[in-house]
């Protein structure tokens, strides 16, 4: 039964609940035909015994080793203002941490608790207007200096800088509503205030946050990376990304860019803290650089360098039937994901309706999935929204099998050849998803150009409002198993800016927003099943998108790596309670 947190009471409240900070998503996936997406169920919990330090011990597990992460290539942002990538969040989450945070144990069970926070959070006047997180008690930077509320409120200030635009922006638009969140607080750099309007630090334990609406769903945007403790002093603006002071079990040991992270222990964390994290290796090495077989491969062989090595990298298709038997199989980690990955057209630059559908009908949804893996990486998708998100239904707009309908996209075309600019992230995988997507299009009436994009930037490029191209695929998640936090992040025109933007089709339709507008200030039981007819109006109407494939995830790690589960939160391997067996 889905109960949205609008009903928060005290003790432990169940909520449908699948993903929390992950919008965006790199990594493909993989599942097999036997497995199904389901709505994730869940709770808010304000027992004392889930918020309190530390973490549940895990079965069997011991302190010390190190984790290695193999990966194709470097993270976009660590700065918890531009965090908003699955993959990246997980990595975070060793170094900083939120006000609120999910724990998890591999079974599907999740509790949203208090991270920094002694709970998740209070209603102050029982209207979701107010929200009041109390501090923990002695809660540490790496250097030994004591976390104050100030700085948790600095955070969420430098969030509002245009040059720090990529994270998500929803205390943002709930503090500044009506239009874009930064329009007139942009900050607290060049003589801006230390705090955005709403945002009250009465003493160093305490953040108040004021919304002139009511905002039930906030204990869930507080376990995003925007509410991590920044100190001014350490503030290094664009650069932070390279260096983010730890809040966290770990620290900055190194950073070589496109070469490694390596990350190593805080001292002043203390585990008595933190009901998350169990921090049980003593450092973490992510190895960038490398291809997908070049892992696949590596983590099959499970030489001793790589026994404890796990990827986020999906297996690619010339290895998966080596990893379904034997030793291997077991080291497999796989399942549906809440990420839906579509084709976005840049409806700034391809404004014709007639020719965005004949796109539909047009892409060979199979191919692309058979050219990362196939059933392994994911099903056919004919919806924006994931079969995992509460509310949602099936339907089909252009009902065309899965290998398209040329017939179909010619005639819409009308003899016509449009000339279109196919962007990619420059991996193995995404090549030749791309070529295959490529391939279909030429063969039923479009001259496509590729383009390839380094994949360490890939959003950022993509996010430029004057971007250079027609087409390119994005990966999104619910970051609360809602509508809510799907159709207005991707397709709310107000809130679309020269960068940053995750509204990668550049949709901008008065009637969608006002739509939005309409459906956030229902009942909260009525709003799941609106937020899906709105899915349908946006494709039937619009056409901003492909659906292309409901993604799964398909990956190894290495025989000495105990722990390893998928997170029903981030869609991807959790390193909170992972360690090295010995």
């Amino acid at each position: 039964m889905h109960r949205r947190v609008r009903t928060l009471s005290i003790g432990v409240l169940s909520v449908a609940l699948f993903a929390a900070g992950c919008s965006k998503t790199t990594d493909g996936g993989g599942t097999t035909d036997n497995e199904k997406a389901k709505t994730q169920t869940g709770s808010i919990s304000y027992e004392a015994a889930d918020n309190q330090g530390p973490a549940a011990a895990v079965e069997g597990a011991t302190k010390g080793g190190t984790i290695t992460v193999l990966r194709e290539f470097d993270f976009e942002h660590l700065d918890p203002a531009r965090n908003y990538v699955n993959v990246q969040q997980l990595t975070a989450g060793l170094i900083y941490r939120s006000l609120t945070g999910y724990k998890e144990n591999g079974t599907g069970e999740m509790l949203l608790v208090g991270d920094l926070a002694r709970d998740p959070g209070k209603d102050v006047n029982g209207d979701c207007k107010v929200w009041e997180f109390t501090l923990r008690d002695g809660l540490k930077y790496e250097d030994g200096s004591p976390i104050s509320a100030k700085d948790v409120a600095y955070g969420v200030a430098r969030s509002f800088a245009p040059q720090l635009n990529e994270g998500p922006h929803y205390i943002q638009q709930w503090l500044y509503p009506g239009g874009e969140y930064n329009a007139t607080y942009k900050g607290p750099y060049d003589g801006g205030k230390p705090a955005p309007d709403g945002v009250e630090t009465p003493d160093d334990k305490t953040i108040r946050f004021t919304f002139a609406e009511p905002h039930c769903d906030m204990p869930y945007a507080a376990a995003m990376a925007t509410t991590a403790p920044v100190p001014a002093a350490k503030d290094t603006r664009t650069n932070y990304d390279l260096r983010p002071f730890s809040s966290g079990p770990y620290k900055v040991k190194s950073y070589q860019r496109d070469v490694a992270l390596e990350l190593e222990r805080n001292p002043n964390w203390d585990p008595n803290t933190d009901p998350l994290r169990t921090a049980y290796p003593d450092g973490f090495r992510f190895t960038f650089g490398l291809e997908a077989a070049q892992i696949a491969e590596r983590l099959v062989a499970d030489a001793p360098a790589d026994q404890t090595a796990f990827t986020w990298t999906d297996v690619p298709p010339a290895v998966l039937s080596r990893t379904t038997s034997g030793p291997v199989a077991e080291r497999v980690v796989k399942g549906p994901t809440q990420y839906t990955w579509v084709l976005n057209i840049n409806t700034q630059r391809v404004t014709d309706i007639n020719v965005r559908k004949a796109l539909n009908y047009a892409v060979d949804k199979d191919a692309a999935l058979k050219a990362i893996g196939g059933q392994a990486a994911g099903t056919p998708a004919t919806t924006l929204m994931s079969p995992t998100t509460a509310g949602w239904k099936q339907y089909d707009v252009f009902g065309t099998p899965p290998t398209g309908d040329a017939a179909k996209a010619k005639e819409l075309l009308g003899g016509r050849t449009p000339e279109l600019v196919l962007a990619h992230a420059n991996t193995e995988l995404r090549t030749q998803q791309a070529e295959a997507i490529r391939k279909s299009l030429t063969e039923r009436g479009f001259k496509i150009t590729m383009k390839s994009i380094e994949s360490s930037s890939y959003y950022d490029e993509i996010g430029r409002k004057n971007n250079p191209y027609d087409l390119y695929l994005g990966g999104w998640g619910s970051d609360w198993p809602t509508g809510s936090t799907i159709i207005p992040p991707l397709y709310d025109g107000r809130e679309i800016g020269p960068e940053g933007n995750n509204n990668l089709s550049y949709l901008n339709d008065p009637g969608i927003s006002a739509e939005i507008d309409r459906v956030r200030k229902l009942p909260a039981a009525e709003q799941d099943a609106e937020w899906m007819k709105l899915d349908e109006k946006i494709m039937r109407e619009l056409v901003p998108v492909i659906p292309v494939y409901y993604d799964a995830t398909y990956v190894l790690h290495g025989s000495k790596v105990g722990n390893a589960f998928l997170s029903d939160a981030f869609g991807a391997i959790q390193v909170n309670t992972i360690y090295v067996k010995q």
